[in-house]
């Protein structure tokens, strides 16, 4: 038997053993806390955390009914941005919109080097009601990207799961 057939024989084994007992969930009420407990296995932080975590600043971004316009105060600053321009527009039916300098057709990411004197690639993050304009490092600005988008995946699958445990209930 090669290395491998044994490899794959003890992960088959392991499968169907102890663990399958241990891990699987006795009532339809308990597959939410399953698999929650599954997910936050794979770091599932608060976005709050996670910019804490990684010392990364933001800006609470405000949609203005009145205006439809989005509101950023920045500073002595109050800049509007119309919800039907640039990145603005995407924000309402994307969670997670990136902008780095191949992406900045509009000129944002000057704008905001100005308003806070260094240069930075940005992240407009709709999390539940709010929206914030998060500035990412542009050396590492890919990395956090990517835990956004697996956090937002994350987070979409809870929302499915408690739809499915709702049709359930």
């Amino acid at each position: 038997m090669s290395n491998d057939d044994t490899l794959i024989s003890k992960l088959i084994s392991e499968t169907y053993t102890d663990n399958a007992d241990k891990e699987s969930p006795s009532a339809v009420s308990d597959l939410r806390n399953y698999f929650e407990k599954k997910l936050n296995e794979v770091d599932f932080l608060s976005i709050n955390d996670y910019l804490a975590q990684h010392n990364l600043s933001m800006s609470n971004v405000v949609f203005q009914t009145a205006t439809q316009c989005y509101r950023l105060e920045v500073k002595d600053s109050t800049l509007d941005f119309p919800s039907n321009w640039s990145i603005f527009k995407e924000i309402k039916s994307e969670d997670l919109v990136f902008v780095d300098q191949s992406l900045d057709q509009d000129f944002l990411l000057d704008i905001f080097s100005e308003l806070n004197g260094s240069f930075f690639n940005l992240a407009l993050v709709k999390d539940n009601a709010e929206v914030k304009l998060i500035y990412l490092p542009e050396e590492v600005s890919k990395d956090h990207i990517h835990w956004f988008r697996g956090f937002f995946e994350k987070k979409n699958q809870m929302g499915a799961l408690d739809d499915i445990l709702k049709e359930a209930a």
